[in-house]
């Protein structure tokens, strides 16, 4: 069903099955006449002709609700081993709350998976997978370079479908100025001239050292003989002298100044600076706390996953007050031990674990977004790798940017030098999106600085 937005339940029962094929259907059957027939139908496949039927929806979001209900009933038909029809279900993400708001439906789910963008490595394979497909050639060079592919999978950030449409603009450019490869600034004149959102929102001049830095990377790694798995299965770090720069708010034509350490003072001394940090703190996070915003987002319980974890990785606390508050803002949780696959949580803004940036702060990120669920999602997979370095997931917000987030190295730097070489020692498909935070703005908050921002 490649369009599931009907008119109603009789015209839902009557596409179902027009689709299974089911022609002996009377224009003036009812309802339940029409479901009747489905169940004759799925009960001679499934048993006597010992067949799975699966149905498979489309733009599953366009579902009215009343005939989510149908879709439960149908799961009703059964024997004693299996169920007569398996449904699949692509929608997108606002599907999830239909679903919640539908507990007698959302039981009879097995699966819910969430599709995210693919990665450099898969943009690559999906491009080549094409290409090899649609050749008269399949043993011919390569339309892109490295760099032409490094460009497409910044400017479409993975998605497959801007990816398609981006590199179809980039053939085209290729017949018209004659060129048998797509190389960085070919991708970039294509970017340029479409029309679609990828290409308004790409800061080339940003995207431009991240390309340096990329073609620095690849070429060591194709070059260098030495640059395999160790026997641990873990791989190898960055050759000395490849680093990011980059600053969440950046400023033109400004020099970044990191003021020497100050000089060591006896007990009393630091004990009192330590209190008037801390008092001056709490002073500027009360300034800003008037546009805090009221949440952070929500995330989808995933298998393995659990409230406390959720605690522990945003706001670093997993206290009885911290858990208290979390629950207020979740009532419908009632027992914080047990949460199902599905769940949908809120994550609340708790003022008490926010603190300002200080300018002076020096972080590495691994990655960084505005949209909370996938770079929890993100954090989660990178922590669980087996050679990360420990890492710490921050949640922030100013009234420029409004809320975003970011995964860093859980380390201190006290200077630009100590990050870059921090970011050196990273794994390669780590280092690949690392960046060094060299200031933020002044009325920067940030929840689960910890220690980063002493």
């Amino acid at each position: 069903m490649l369009d599931p937005a009907v008119d109603g339940r009789l015209s839902f029962v009557g596409t179902v099955a027009a689709i299974l094929g089911i022609a002996d259907v009377s224009p003036d059957a009812s309802e339940w006449q029409v479901k009747e027939k489905i169940k004759t139908f799925l009960f001679e496949k499934g048993v006597q002709e010992q067949k799975n039927i699966v149905l498979i929806i489309d733009e599953g979001q366009k579902i009215p609700d009343e005939c989510l209900e149908i879709l439960r009933e149908f799961l009703n038909y059964e024997t004693n081993s299996y169920k007569l029809l398996q449904i699949i279900i692509f929608a997108q993400p606002e599907f999830r709350q239909k679903l919640a708001a539908r507990a007698n439906l959302f039981d009879r789910v097995n699966t819910l998976y969430f599709l995210r963008p693919l990665s450099f490595r898969q943009t690559r394979a999906m491009i080549g997978h094409r290409i090899a497909v649609a050749s008269q050639d399949p043993g011919r060079r390569p339309l892109f370079t490295l760099s032409g592919l490094f460009a497409v999978y910044l400017a479409t950030r993975g998605y497959p479908r801007r990816v398609v449409s981006l590199c179809h603009q980039v053939l085209l450019m290729m017949i018209i100025r004659g060129k048998n490869r797509a190389g960085w600034f070919l991708v970039r004149r294509s970017v340029n001239k479409m029309n679609a959102p990828i290409g308004r929102r790409v800061a080339w001049a940003a995207l431009g050292l991240l390309f340096v830095a990329a073609v620095l990377a690849s070429s060591f790694y194709y070059l260098n003989p030495f640059w395999k798995t160790d026997r641990t299965g873990q791989s190898r770090s960055l050759p000395a002298g490849f680093s990011f720069r980059s600053a969440l708010t950046p400023t033109p034509s400004a020099s970044v100044q990191i003021p020497d350490p100050p000089q060591p003072a006896d007990d009393a001394q630091t004990a009192e600076s330590v209190a008037l940090a801390a008092e001056s703190d709490q002073t500027a996070a009360e300034d800003v706390s008037e546009y805090m915003p009221a949440d952070l987002g929500t995330i989808t319980i995933m298998k393995n996953m659990t409230i406390w974890k959720i605690l522990e990785n945003i706001y670093g606390d997993t206290g009885q007050e911290m858990t208290r508050k979390f629950l207020a803002a979740n009532p419908r949780i009632t027992n914080i031990n047990q949460t199902r696959q599905g769940d949908v949580v809120s994550v609340p803004v708790i003022p008490e674990t926010a603190r300002l940036i200080k300018s002076k702060a020096i972080m590495v990120f691994l990655q960084s977004g505005t949209e909370l669920e996938p770079l929890y999602y993100s954090f989660i997979e990178k922590k669980s790798l087996s050679y990360a370095p420990p890492i710490r997931f921050l949640s922030f917000w100013n009234k420029r940017e409004g809320k975003q987030f970011a995964i860093a190295l859980d380390q201190r730097f006290s200077s630009l030098e100590e990050a870059h070489q921090a970011v050196q020692r990273l794994p390669y498909e780590l280092a690949l999106s690392a960046r060094v935070l060299l200031q933020a703005g002044q009325d920067t908050v940030v929840v689960n600085g910890g220690s980063l921002l002493l």
